[in-house]
């Protein structure tokens, strides 16, 4: 019968949610008493965050010095073309051929010119949003933009497509592993033979610019034994020397046109010997990479609107090649390789394949060409001896470098005279230098203060000479005078001993040796190290001069004397942390270093080593292991505080700082983080740093990178923001007119040390802190600051210098400039990041007193004056060791030695196993820059051995140790701004409890509403 038992049917829809109901509810239960850890999984929150007072306090803590976006986006503009302008390095300029005339007709050689290098490729990317009408600029738009004249026939050629497809500019990076060097590399310059005859003479009677290019990038390299890609017949015998197609596009620019100047747009100096003897070259200009408004600038130093004022901030050697840091550059591979198929195989995870021997010693840069050169002109150390000679003659300073680090022409002439020095063994040192303008044109004039310490043959390794300030003056009119004070520690007079006792009981400590030291000033390292030898010989008697207009003066060379060696007042908690960086201390004989005593010495690659027993702990991953040891720490107390309680007010309300590290309020705070909230916060520390609700911080964002807030992370300045930050004075709609703009645009590190103004870096910095305001980010992975070791390594564009103080210096003013923003600047790659190729787990070895002289003098002020409140960690190891896990760095060194407080975290998890979460939290190595790179990795994640993790209170210490500074650090950044100290907390309902809540309340109204419909349609069949 139709109908009959359809109670059934509803009875069991009745059962069916019922049972769902059950599951829902419990699933409720489940949720609620998981919600900490779920939050921390997924990134959501169970508060909400209410004020509660008269809305009268001033929450913007960290203030932006602009009342519109668009004047921000203006400032950053002029600032980027001024730091080009003052980037820009004149390094010939024969009868005055610079300035050109804004009425001359310009041809731009070289196909390069449309193709610009005007960043680096990943992390220094030069973005900007077209479809906003934001602009970038390479030489041809800048001319354009200045109303010069350009020979568009010439353009035209060089953007067709036959000429396009003749030879493309190809740098290739490599985020996985490799085994040789990198072979290929195409310079990018057109076969000459697509010149017509229509098109060269549209050249005659113009100014030539030749635009020669080198392309930079994250993971990549420079080989020695690079050839050009297959079907592009260009040629050349090392990627950093021109090219035959290069020579011959000169040389057509030479036949056809009025004058002939050669645009250097390179971060990697290249070899330019021949054209700076050629008569027929009249002038020779370095412009970097210099982001996509500085071509403005450095056309401006091409008309003489600005006179240059730059200085080169590497060595341009004759040949590239010629230095013994260049002997170990390359990819060297263990014997025990994980691809040799020997016994005993290294496993390929851990990414311990490859290593790097720095058998130069303290001889990198300048303090190799300018040391030598001195011991030439003094008869010492085997300096003639003709190995390292570019010639395979006896070696000759004259025949190696072209142009010296620091060096920089001007349109006009400038005198200085070193007037004093004042040396405060402990405290703050002073030179006092006095700059006139002798010439014509009004101009700015960089003050290079070098220092000699004294010397003993076959002592202590020393250079013999080395930046130790830097100054600028204001533009001086001609006849005007300015004097420069230069304030510098004496701490970097000391050289590093590894012999020396200390007070600790143990060895390795700061020396000042008793002596003649020598304080020069110069126009770069060679006119430096000059004045010097005049000093101390009494004459300039066959001295080598960089030009002729090169002035020798023993006059700006001013002796200061130590009478008795000092061992103890820079060496406070100093000992040896970084022996085992030293080859020969783990496998004796292996290297020769680069010495002083014998200049014969060093020249031997090393390129095979077969790993000892005791350095397999750390090519193994094996430093750290949990166990079950303590009594347990305490998580998730009620104490009643907030990360807003650690901020100080002053009487008005304004933001004063934060409670000292050392109050104990900090770890009564650091005990109500959950176990799961700490996990989470270390283990995801990507470019979310994760909100902590249980002390009620809120999720901030960090991002790359050196020329501001990268295109592919930070989309815009309305990326980050949110309807609930409408409040804040910088929140930025998409409804403004620079909204859209990207902010990846300044110049490349290189051009702004190369400013050599540290008040230009500074202005730097507060413009990246002014865009973390407006965008609604925290932090910047910036800048970087490691060495340019040689000339060949293709990142170097993300980094200021061959010279650790010059970086130092423009480094901190940018942090100190990021940080008065409220920005948390985070300087990378802490360290010994020297080479991209293998970057990922090469052991990187070297003397101690190599790393603390060069490498880490680049980080240890703006680490020890906590300029910066972050630090990335490289992906490299220092020995066998992972850097981002290596205590005696992160913690003996930058902590107890320099007093960092800042936090650390790492780069991109580029390898789980030897960046393992257990290893760089027990080290003290911060947060691991990852999302999800350990779900699926050997070691697993934080949170899946959270049990192990509970009964070992050691590593719990260290996670508690690592969270303190990172908490310091966010209180006193602008993540605080929009927060109150009358702001509560609300609890609300995530979306996933919601969901299930909804789920529960649903079928439990559908069971009754089964359950009833089943009860009546029994009724029915029973009537």
């Amino acid at each position: 019968m139709k109908g009959k038992h359809s109670y059934r049917k509803w009875r069991g829809f009745s059962a069916i949610t019922a049972s769902l109901m059950t599951i829902a509810i419990g699933g409720v239960a489940i949720v609620n008493a998981n919600a900490a850890f779920i939050n921390s999984r997924l990134g959501t929150t169970n508060i909400k965050l209410v004020e509660t007072g008269d809305g009268t306090q001033d929450t913007d803590y960290f203030k932006s010095s602009y009342s519109t976006l668009a004047e921000v986006v203006e400032a950053k503009e002029a600032l980027a073309q001024q730091i080009g302008a003052e980037g820009t390095v004149l390094l010939k300029n024969t009868d005055s051929a610079l300035p050109i005339k804004t009425t001359d007709k310009v041809t731009v050689w070289g196909m390069n010119s449309v193709n610009p290098v005007l960043g680096g490729m990943i992390g220094s990317s030069v973005t900007v949003n077209a479809d906003a009408g934001q602009k970038s600029y390479g030489i041809l738009e800048a001319l354009e933009e200045k109303g010069i004249s350009v020979n568009t026939e010439m353009t035209d050629l060089y953007n067709s497509e036959s000429a396009q497809a003749s030879g493309k500019r190809v740098i290739q990076p490599s985020f996985g592993p490799i085994y040789e060097s990198p072979s290929v590399y195409g310079i990018g310059e057109m076969d000459p033979s697509y010149y017509t005859s229509s098109v060269l003479s549209s050249a005659d009677n113009t100014v030539a610019i030749c635009f020669i290019s080198r392309g930079s990038s994250e993971a990549a390299d420079y080989s020695t034994t690079m050839k050009s890609p297959d079907g592009d017949g260009d040629t050349y015998d090392v990627p950093l020397a021109l090219s035959t197609y290069e020579k011959a596009m000169i040389e057509n620019a030479k036949a056809h046109s009025t004058k002939v100047i050669v645009m250097l747009n390179t971060s990697n100096p290249i070899e330019i010997e021949d054209l700076k003897n050629d008569s027929d070259i009249d002038a020779i200009v370095w412009t970097g990479d210099p982001g996509a408004y500085g071509f403005l600038g450095v056309v401006d130093v091409l008309t003489g609107v600005e006179n240059p004022s730059g200085h080169l901030v590497d060595t341009y050697a004759v040949d590239s090649t010629s230095s013994p840091a260049m002997v170990n550059f390359g990819v060297y591979n263990y014997t025990n390789a994980s691809t040799s198929k020997e016994s005993g195989a290294m496993d390929s995870n851990n990414k311990s394949d490859w290593f790097v021997v720095e058998g130069e010693g303290i001889y990198n840069g300048y303090k190799y060409y300018e040391t030598r050169y001195e011991d030439e002109i003094l008869g010492q150390g085997n300096a003639t001896a003709k190995e390292g000679s570019s010639n395979g003659r006896a070696w000759n300073y004259e025949n190696e470098v072209s142009y010296s680090f620091g060096y920089g022409l001007s349109y006009t002439t400038f005198e200085q005279k070193l007037e004093s020095v004042n040396v405060e063994i402990g405290g703050e040192s002073t030179a006092k230098v006095t700059v006139k303008n002798t010439g014509s044109v009004a101009g700015k004039s960089a003050v290079q203060l070098y220092v000699q310490a004294p010397y003993t043959e076959g002592g202590l390794e020393k250079s013999a000479i080395q930046l130790i300030g830097i100054g600028k003056t204001e533009k001086l009119n001609p006849g005007e005078s300015e004097t420069v004070e230069i304030s510098f520690d004496a701490s970097y007079l000391a050289s590093y001993d590894e012999t020396s006792a200390n007070s600790l009981g143990t060895e390795g400590a700061w020396v000042l040796e008793a002596g003649d030291y020598y304080f020069a000033i110069g126009n770069g390292a060679h006119e430096a190290i000059n004045n010097v030898l005049a000093k101390k010989t009494g004459s300039a008697d066959g001295l080598v001069s960089i030009d002729e207009d090169e002035v020798i003066s023993a006059d700006n060379a001013i002796k200061w004397n130590l009478g008795a060696t000092d061992t103890t007042t820079y060496s406070a908690n100093v000992e040896n942390q970084l022996q085992d960086m030293d080859i020969n201390n783990l496998i004796p004989g292996t290297v020769e270093y680069t010495t002083r005593a014998d200049w014969t010495k060093g020249w031997t690659t090393v390129d095979s080593i077969t790993p000892v027993e005791a350095m397999m702990t750390g090519l193994n991953n094996s430093n750290y292991e949990l166990t079950a040891n303590g009594d347990g720490v305490v998580w998730g107390a009620d104490n009643g505080l907030t990360i807003l309680d650690m901020i100080n007010l002053d009487e008005s309300g304004n933001y004063a700082g934060v409670k000292d590290l050392d109050d104990p309020a900090w770890d009564q705070l650091i005990d109500q983080i959950t176990l799961d909230e700490a996990i989470q916060f270390i283990e995801k520390g990507g470019d979310d740093v994760e909100n902590v609700d249980s002390i009620l911080l809120s999720r901030t964002y960090a991002n790359d990178g050196p020329i501001g807030y990268t295109g592919d992370q930070v989309a815009d300045y309305t990326y980050r923001w949110s309807t609930s930050n409408s409040g804040e004075a910088t929140y930025t709609t998409t409804k403004d007119d620079k909204a859209t703009y990207t902010m990846a645009t300044m110049p490349t590190d290189p051009v702004v040390a190369a400013t050599f103004n540290t008040e230009l870096a500074y202005q730097e910095g507060l413009l990246f802190g002014e865009d973390a305001l407006w965008s609604n980010e925290s932090s910047l992975f910036a800048p970087g600051m490691n060495l340019h070791r040689t000339p060949y390594c293709a990142r170097n564009h993300e980094y200021y210098s061959e010279d650790p103080m010059l970086t130092s210096l423009i480094g901190t003013s940018v942090c100190v400039g990021g940080e008065e923003k409220g920005n948390q600047m985070e300087p990378k790659h802490f360290a010994f990041n020297h080479q991209e190729s293998n970057r990922s787990g090469v052991s990187t070895f070297m003397t101690e007193q190599a790393a603390r002289e060069n490498e880490l003098r680049c980080f240890q002020l703006v680490m020890s004056s906590n300029s910066c409140q972050g630090i990335m960690t490289a992906f490299n190891r220092a020995g066998t060791v992972y850097v981002g896990a290596f205590k005696n760095l992160l913690v003996n060194i930058a902590r107890n030695e320099w007093g960092y407080t800042g936090w650390y975290n790492t780069d991109m998890i580029n390898g789980t196993e030897y960046m393992n979460w257990r290893d760089i939290t027990a080290a003290g190595g911060g947060n691991c820059l990852t999302t999800s790179a350990y779900d699926s990795s050997v070691i697993g994640t934080m949170a899946a051995s959270k049990s192990k993790i509970a009964k070992d209170t050691q590593f719990q210490q260290m996670m508690k140790y690592s969270l303190k500074y990172w908490m310091y650090n966010l209180a006193s950044s602008n993540a605080m701004n929009g927060i109150s100290k009358t702001t509560k907390i609300q609890h609300v309902l995530t979306w996933y409890q919601m969901l299930l809540g909804g789920v529960a309340i649903v079928t439990g109204i559908l069971t009754a509403l089964f359950a009833f419909l089943g009860v009546r349609e029994g009724r029915k069949e029973n009537e």
